[in-house]
């Protein structure tokens, strides 16, 4: 277990360095985000004054699920990151080292923890400052509205991570990847609640991790009870994370062509 947690921390290092020689690197994962709240909130908060709902309460409702999307959309990097590098080599280097098997993928879960953190952080923090969000619940809420963000796009990642190594082709995981992200979001009530959903999307939205992870950070954010959100993202998370890593770490395992 030392061993695994220490070639782990070396490989998410490995990729934190990355981003202190090229910092630009940053410019992306933290700025959409941002646009992109901002752009949600603007246009789907202007169509919330003229219909049933406040603007404030809305923002409310919304902002939760736009942190929550941003996790979706990041969390394919993970499996393309993964997928690049064993392209380049990496991967045949690192089956040569005496390290522990599932340092690679738990490194780069670590690399991309930091990251997700970070764009959670700086969404909450916009919100809270320029668009009215609330975090009625204190230090310990906007805490768990992190971590919330945090579980929810691992547990994507790791499904992507074994995705990606499956196809093996970078152009094509990277079509395939991205569209379940953006189709759960929007099948979900991370922009409206269920019932003014489609009838057919509402069975749909009930079940989807995202509904979960969305309705968690808005109980977390106003102090309201959160075992139901927090029992369905944990659910989700196991399905998303256990087996797709197990066959995540054996796939980057493979020598290319098996």
């Amino acid at each position: 277990m030392r061993r695994l947690g220490r070639d782990s921390a070396l490989i998410s290092w490995r990729y934190l360095r990355l981003l202190r020689l090229s910092p630009g690197r940053l410019v992306y994962p933290l700025v959409q985000p941002l646009v992109l709240l901002v752009l949600f909130v603007s246009v789907f908060g202007d169509l919330a004054a003229s219909g049933l709902h406040a603007v404030g309460a809305y923002r409310q409702f919304l902002i939760p699920g736009i942190i929550i999307q941003n996790a979706a959309l990041t969390a394919p990097t993970t499996g393309l990151g993964l997928l690049r590098d064993s392209g380049s080599g990496l991967a045949d280097r690192f089956r040569s080292m005496p390290m522990s098997r599932p340092a690679v993928l738990l490194g780069r879960l670590g690399y991309d923890a930091v990251l997700l953190a970070a764009q959670a952080s700086l969404l909450m923090g916009v919100g809270v400052a320029a668009l009215g969000f609330r975090i009625r619940s204190g230090l310990a809420g906007a805490a768990g509205v992190v971590a919330v963000a945090v579980a929810f796009g691992l547990a994507l990642a790791v499904a992507s991570a074994w995705l990606a190594l499956l196809i093996g082709d970078a152009e094509t995981a990277e079509r395939v990847l991205f569209f379940p992200a953006i189709a759960i979001t929007f099948v979900s009530a991370a922009f409206a609640p269920v019932g003014a959903l489609a009838a057919w999307m509402r069975p749909v939205a009930r079940v989807n991790p995202v509904t979960s992870a969305a309705d968690l950070i808005r109980s977390l954010a106003s102090g309201g009870p959160a075992a139901v959100p927090l029992a369905g993202l944990a659910c989700w998370a196991g399905v998303l994370a256990i087996v797709p890593g197990v066959l995540a770490v054996r796939r980057w395992q493979s020598p290319p062509g098996s």
